[in-house]
């Protein structure tokens, strides 16, 4: 037992002689160079080198707590499509209207380059070389067509029709049965019965293209026009009231009830006799309130004109189909010479198959012969098979009913077993000029649109007309034959 005691002690007092021993081991003083830095410091100072002598010594550490803030911030992207013709993404439409011409825009040359008669702006020419109508006709001013913008390749636009449901209107819309133009008169001062007025409707869905930066424009717009046998609706007032007018009225002279736009409008009468608000003249909403769809040009049984006022239904003489083509720019039409299996005819710039040189009957393929009891070929005059018709296979039966075809050389008309096999107009030439040869339109470009505003311009057309197949009128107005207008007008680019 004394041993083990003896041992505990001497390792208790091992234990605190080494303890001693540990708590006076001497501090080192803070020394070295950058890098290796070695020592103790006081309380709150390090060892740690001096940035401007990279010698190590005790540095006072001041450690500071900062205040981090976290700001969350939304955004929006948002995507923009390239604009066009400066408008974003694209434009929405083209709008041309048109307006009261003035000077030429274009000419009607003989085959040696005499200038026959220059071509007015605002004007429609129409017919033959042997017309007999006063030419031209006025083509009425604010008729709005509006065409939509279906794509934009740079400064290219591409055009397509809209409805009236997209242009809320029926007067200013480009697809089937949309109205073009107010009501359109034709005027016959030289044979007044003869006078028609012409209601045109879009028989096609326009089509066409436009630069916004040139203002150079293409259109292709086939129309039906329909023409209603008139006459003058209104003998008493001054001019040919071709179709029925939107104007005030007479209260005395002797074109008392009828219309009027000034007193000088009512003769025999005095100051004042013009009078009363705005009212259809003829036609079956004669009486009715209406507002006028153009200007006053021309003489006053012209105009104005509008859709509020329609023609007389039971003077309608039918329709025809006018391959309406505008542009801008120059469009050029010559007559050519047109052989049949013996007769040839010069300067026919619109033919359409006619017999000539079959039974002679000089009628043009598709007349319905009225009244049907001799003349044009017609299946109710067959006696027998070719008798006295090529077309006729028996007694009342036969091919003979056919509509106008219109032809560019004789090898096209072979209906009817060849009844029909020459291609001509109804006389040589143009526009009451039998020399005429070639006929010029000249267009204007709108120029840069793409600042949003109306700019002048000029559409152009040159077409043909087909026969009317109503003697009177054809002979007048030498149908079948060539067409030609300038529309000058306000070409807008819509947003």
């Amino acid at each position: 037992m004394r041993t083990v005691t003896r041992t505990v002690l001497v390792a208790v007092a091992f234990l605190i002689t080494t303890t001693a021993t540990m708590a006076q081991t001497p501090t080192i003083p803070c020394a070295g160079a950058f890098g290796t830095c070695l020592g103790s410091c006081p309380a709150g100072q390090e060892c740690q080198p001096d940035p401007t002598t990279t010698l190590c010594g005790c540095v006072t550490v001041t450690n500071t707590t900062l205040s981090t803030t976290t700001t969350t911030t939304s955004s929006v992207t948002t995507t923009t499509l390239a604009a066009c013709c400066g408008f974003s993404p694209k434009p929405s439409a083209l709008n041309f209207t048109t307006s009261i011409g003035a000077g030429n825009c274009g000419t009607l040359k003989t085959s040696t380059g005499v200038l026959l008669e220059n071509l007015a702006c605002g004007g429609l020419y129409t017919g033959g070389g042997s017309a007999g109508v006063p030419l031209p006709f006025q083509v009425p001013d604010m008729g709005s067509s509006v065409t939509g913008v279906a794509s934009c390749s740079g400064t290219s636009l591409t055009l397509t029709n809209l409805t009236s449901t997209q242009t809320g209107s029926n007067r200013n819309c480009t697809s089937v049965g949309c109205l073009f133009g107010p009501p359109l008169p034709i005027p016959n001062s030289a044979t007044t019965p003869i006078s028609v007025c012409v209601i045109n409707t879009v028989a096609a869905d326009a089509t066409g293209s436009t630069d916004c930066v040139t203002g150079a424009s293409n259109l292709s717009l086939p129309l039906s026009s329909e023409l209603f046998l008139t006459g003058d609706l209104f003998p008493n007032a001054p001019g040919i009231q071709t179709c029925p007018v939107c104007n005030q009225t007479c209260n005395a002279g002797t074109n008392s009830g009828g219309p009027c736009n000034t007193d000088a409008d009512c003769p025999g009468a005095g100051a004042g006799s013009c009078a009363g608000s705005n009212k259809c003249h003829g036609g079956p909403n004669d009486g009715m309130a209406c507002t006028p769809a153009d200007s006053v040009v021309g003489t006053l049984g012209d105009f104005p004109t509008t859709h509020d006022c329609p023609p007389p239904t039971t003077l309608d003489i039918g329709g025809l189909p006018i391959a309406f083509a505008l542009s801008t720019g120059t469009m050029t039409k010559t007559g050519q010479t047109l052989t049949g299996p013996v007769t040839a005819q010069q300067r026919v710039f619109c033919g359409f198959c006619r017999d000539i040189d079959a039974a002679g009957s000089l009628c043009f393929e598709g007349d319905p012969n009225k009244p049907p009891t001799a003349g044009c070929p017609r299946n109710n005059l067959c006696v027998s098979v070719g008798n006295p018709f090529n077309c006729c296979t028996g007694p009342g039966t036969g091919s003979c009913d056919q509509a106008a075809k219109p032809c560019t050389d004789s090898s096209q008309c072979t209906d009817g077993n060849g009844t029909w096999p020459n291609c001509q107009q109804h006389n040589a030439g143009a526009f009451g000029f039998g020399t005429a040869k070639t006929i010029t339109e000249t267009g204007a470009p709108a120029g840069d649109m793409t600042d949003g505003a109306g700019h002048a311009s000029v559409l152009v057309s040159i077409f043909c007309v087909p026969p009317t197949f109503t003697a009177s009128v054809d002979n007048s107005g030498d149908l079948p034959g060539p067409g030609a207008v300038a529309l000058p007008g306000t070409a807008q680019l819509l947003p």
